[in-house]
């Protein structure tokens, strides 16, 4: 293509059709060449792009160890020097907890009650546990009794009709209880039919004949339709029992506490998993009430409530800057050898040191952004902290309890 052809077949933006009148369209910001057409001008725009992004991260992250500096930057206008504050919070978190899922480990012994024998399960050779063997003398009275049934060597007729049953006492039992009964419903025909044509292959293969094959399959559906009549009047007697859908919610939240605490036991990381997994959430939260409180205690200064979410979500993005580094240095320090005190030692000190540290630089950074006297802005800073760190109890306690229950 010549050089005039270049031009004419540049002169429109390709993205909007303004006409163009540079390199970069005026009004949608698109770049004139098509990194498509030229190879050079592909590697140009990934290298242009990396650069300027990391420019900008770069920036804002050394800005923001500086207290207020990011905030104060932003409030002003300087927009495009720094991570927009919402996102800067997002990409923070999700560092943060990923970083802390993977080098945050509690030893198994430390946990109280853990030297205690576990609760032992024997597996079958499919890896299901083996259920606990139901008199073969009485059939199953009860859908769950139907589907606890043991296995049997399919070796005779009764056997084969059993294991029918079982399964498809397992099938309604969960469409009749579980929250997806909804969708296993509609396929209770299919998976019957499919059930039945392999109980009447099994019964053939045994020499019977077609007259006590259907005899034997209309004795199994009378003793499968007395379990599930008696598996129905169970469940809504439970369900009036437990009045409404919140009892039902608290009743499975408590029992999936209960699972997730023994699961704890044997591995506690899972209860690190779990914890982190819900504290974002309760982080997220926090933000908007925190910038609540600036407005409250700032309620003169003019700004609105937007200009003191800025300052609240760069408050948090600080925040979990500084997690991040104490979870990156306690995985620093668990590659340590066992007999090194000397890793663990400077973790120690530099977990004190940010105790003290956040503190003076939140502060630092209410005075900066604000522009109040010191005096005035600690008395405010003291009452935004006390009430903060009431609600930040309260948020952990809901991410450790909404984490084992789960």
């Amino acid at each position: 293509m010549t050089e005039p052809q270049a031009h004419a077949a540049h002169s429109a933006c390709e993205n909007c059709g303004s006409v163009l009148q540079g390199s970069y369209c005026h009004v949608c910001g698109q770049h004139a060449h098509s990194p498509l057409r030229n190879f050079g001008h592909a590697v140009e725009e990934v290298f242009e792009s990396f650069w300027h992004l990391d420019g900008r991260i770069f920036r804002t992250v050394r800005d923001l160890f500086v207290p207020g500096r990011v905030a104060a930057g932003y409030l002003a206008g300087h927009r495009v020097r720094y991570i927009a504050p919402l996102r800067l919070f997002v990409i923070i978190s999700l560092l943060t907890f990923f970083v802390g899922k993977v080098t945050l480990h509690i030893d198994k012994d430390s946990i109280p009650g853990s030297d205690r024998d576990p609760v032992r399960i024997d597996l079958g050779t499919d890896g299901n546990p083996v259920p606990k063997p139901a008199p073969s003398d009485s059939a199953p009275t009860t859908l769950a009794e139907a589907a606890a049934a043991p296995r049997r060597d399919l070796t005779t007729i009764d056997a084969v009709i059993a294991d029918r049953n079982r399964q498809l006492g397992e099938f309604r039992r969960e469409a009749l209880e579980s929250d997806g009964g909804w969708l296993l419903t509609p396929l209770s025909g299919t998976v019957q039919s499919g059930i039945d044509d392999g109980a009447r292959g099994r019964m053939r293969k045994l020499g019977a004949t077609e007259a006590e094959i259907e005899l034997a399959m209309a004795r199994a559906d009378v003793e499968l339709e007395r379990a599930e009549a008696a598996s129905k009047t169970a469940v809504a007697a439970r369900d009036a029992a437990e009045a409404g859908w919140i009892s039902r919610w608290a009743k499975k939240r408590g029992d999936r506490f209960m699972r997730n605490s023994e699961a704890m036991r044997e591995n506690p990381d899972e209860f690190v998993r779990l914890f982190l997994g819900a504290l974002p959430g309760a982080l997220f939260l926090l933000v908007p009430l925190f910038a609540l409180f600036l407005k409250v205690m700032y309620v003169g200064s003019g700004r609105g409530y937007l200009e003191h979410l800025v300052v609240a979500l760069y408050s948090h993005a600080f925040l979990l800057a500084t997690l991040l580094v104490l979870f990156v240095s306690t995985g620093l320090a668990g590659l340590a050898p066992a007999a090194s005190v000397w890793p663990r030692a400077v973790l120690g000190v530099g977990a004190m040191g940010l105790f003290f540290a956040v503190p003076a630089y939140l502060l630092a950074m209410q005075k900066r952004v604000y522009g109040q006297g010191w005096l005035v802005t600690l008395v405010k800073f003291l009452v935004i902290g006390n009430v903060y760190t009431v609600l930040l109890t309260f948020a952990l306690l809901y991410a450790v309890i909404a984490g084992l229950s789960s």
